[in-house]
């Protein structure tokens, strides 16, 4: 049963607690005993329409005591039947994602839930809208049936949020209505989500960067009940961030920052859960790749973000990696993953460079020494390619180190690709981390270097606790508290 119906069968044993103590006290009071009848009456009816076979007879056996008025064996059999409930409540857990390309921050959680049999797990897609430069709705998108087809999702239009009531709603958009490139519906604000269950918890889309990431104010982030972080980094930088929030909210920084020391807590990362359990098994190579990513060939998962973008103002570096593969066909290839919302923010805030962008894209899709990663998950590329190539700053890029394969860091700012280290100084780095930087280290050395030594484009799987079933069951014991 659900925890709001367990709470209200707890006040039902509550009533016939007191009606049983009264009974025995005034027991030849008839308007006593005819009002404590009523209740037990209104009381044993709600119990029955709510327990399982074994919870009938159990509710059977405390009729009969209570028509006995024997208070012992009446307190014995309530007690017994407040265990018997607290083992068998379930929690409904509702997943809200947006991108389906960003479900990997909530599907080791969902699956997690999905298989303990104390939740009732569900997805829903929710829709959102594409905007203009002006911030106005252009286009009105739902992902659902891009999520993978094991994911049972819910069309979010059908699903009845306002008497479903969740025990746990999970999110990864934090933007509420500020965000500038696409927009959920408001229904799906946070504060508006909050209303309707016990827990609102926010699982950020991306990885945290020790030293890296920023804290920028999120709104989602502090209207949910948790915030779920994967570093304890992250945590404290939130907190000493405190004095930004409390002046963008207007409220007191002590306020802002108790809140965020009780919701902002490390649990680990839902995507790292991801990475580590990749195989040829569960990540088959696409139809559309087969004959293209080859093993006589170092294949390069190329990452580019809107970060870089922004810091640059210009794609002359995109187009000098893919000059460097277009002119290196032979030996290396390059799996393109531009960021999902690239087209899409260069329109709406860089509009200057769109023409350039498609011209480039249109160009490398028409050549033969790469192919672009349509595909709503990145794990794909992650897992057929030999290196990944990418900003620092990335979310992809710092996952990727979680493969054991090789990381070149990109630096866009840096205009020419060149090196600082010899071939042998570099091959022993290689053999001794898998992340390296630009400039010490360039892309045409590193895919030199692993295109002569093809045991570096095994990665060593990782070891790692599941953070899925850490913050399932850290959600769940809140719950019960």
């Amino acid at each position: 049963m659900r925890k709001k119906t367990a709470i209200e069968m707890s006040k039902c044993l509550d009533d016939i607690s007191s009606g049983i103590e009264m009974i025995c006290n005034f027991r030849d009071n008839k308007y006593v005993a005819s009002k404590v009848e009523r209740i037990f009456k209104e009381n044993l009816v709600k119990l029955d329409s709510e327990m399982d076979n074994i919870g009938k007879e159990k509710v059977e056996a405390l009729k009969e005591a209570i028509k006995s008025v024997d208070s012992t064996e009446t307190n014995r059999l309530i007690s017994e039947i407040r265990t018997f409930i607290s083992k068998n409540i379930v929690y409904k857990v509702v997943f809200m994602p947006y991108k389906a390309s960003m479900w990997d921050s909530l599907e080791s959680i969902w699956m997690a839930a999905d298989k303990d049999e104390r939740c009732e797990a569900l997805v829903v897609p929710i829709t959102y809208y594409e905007l203009d430069n002006n911030q106005n709705p252009i286009k009105k998108v739902n992902e659902r049936n891009l999520f993978p087809k094991y994911v049972n999702a819910v069309n979010d239009e059908e699903y009845d949020l306002e008497n479903d009531l969740p025990d746990i709603i999970y999110i990864h958009n934090p933007y509420d209505e500020f965000n500038r490139v696409t927009r959920v519906e408001s229904r799906y604000y946070s504060y508006n989500l909050k209303k309707y269950c016990s827990k609102l918890v926010y699982i950020p889309y991306y990885k945290w960067i020790d030293g890296v990431s920023s804290t920028n104010f999120r709104p989602g982030m502090y209207h949910a009940d948790y915030a779920v972080q994967n570093s304890e980094d992250a945590v404290a930088r939130y907190i000493d961030s405190a004095d930004e929030y409390a002046g963008i909210l207007g409220s007191e920084v002590i306020e802002v920052k108790e809140s965020l020391k009780r919701k902002v807590i490390n649990l680990g990362s839902p995507e790292v859960d991801k990475v580590v359990s990749l195989s040829e098994a569960n990540t088959l190579l696409p139809e559309s790749w087969k004959g293209k990513v080859l093993k006589s060939k170092v294949n390069v998962l190329y990452n580019t973000t809107l970060d870089e973008v922004f810091r640059s103002r210009n794609l002359d570096k995109i187009r000098e990696t893919l000059s460097f593969f277009k002119n290196n066909k032979e030996r290396a290839f390059l799996i393109w993953r531009p960021h999902p919302l690239m087209r899409q923010t260069l329109f709406s805030m860089l509009p200057n460079l769109l023409k350039e962008y498609d011209e480039l894209m249109e160009e490398f899709c028409n050549g033969d020494y790469g192919i672009i990663d349509t595909n709503a998950s990145m794990y794909y590329a992650m897992f057929w390619t030999d290196m990944c190539y990418g900003f620092n700053s990335s979310s992809l890029t710092e996952l990727y180190r979680y493969t054991g394969k090789i990381v070149l860091q990109d630096f866009p700012e840096i205009a020419k690709i060149t090196s600082s280290i010899s071939k042998e100084d570099l091959l022993n780095k290689l053999k001794n981390t898998n992340v390296v930087t630009e400039p010490e280290c360039s892309l045409p050395d590193v895919v030199n270097v692993i295109s002569d030594n093809i045991e570096l484009k095994i990665g060593k799987k990782l070891n790692l606790e599941k953070s899925g079933e850490k913050i399932n069951n850290y959600m769940i014991d809140v719950l019960k508290k």
